[in-house]
């Protein structure tokens, strides 16, 4: 069983930007992968047995990924706009 969107972005309110961006990444991965499968009509994955299915968890990850980037708006716009965070910083200090 899938989580809502609500409850999925709950789960991140408290991840640093950084965090939301991989976050995203990963869904919106899926997301290309699922539609370049689809559009191929390749629909022969031992996934399709599964519940749910492929075509459900995309659908699902698209409302995840609304959700996750209206908090992504919101955690910018706090902490980079509004804030004296700097992300080119952040991404410094997490890769060192």
């Amino acid at each position: 069983m899938m989580t809502s969107p609500m409850s999925f972005v709950e789960e991140y309110k408290n991840a640093e930007y950084l965090e939301l961006i991989v976050v995203r990444d990963k869904l919106i991965a899926y997301i290309h992968e699922y539609e370049k499968k689809d559009l191929e009509g390749d629909r022969s994955g031992k996934e399709w047995m599964s519940n749910p299915g492929p075509d459900v968890i995309y659908q699902v990850y698209l409302e995840y990924l609304g959700e996750l980037c209206a908090l992504m708006k919101n955690r910018y716009n706090a902490d980079y706009v509004w804030g004296d965070k700097k992300l080119s910083e952040d991404y410094k200090r997490a890769n060192t």
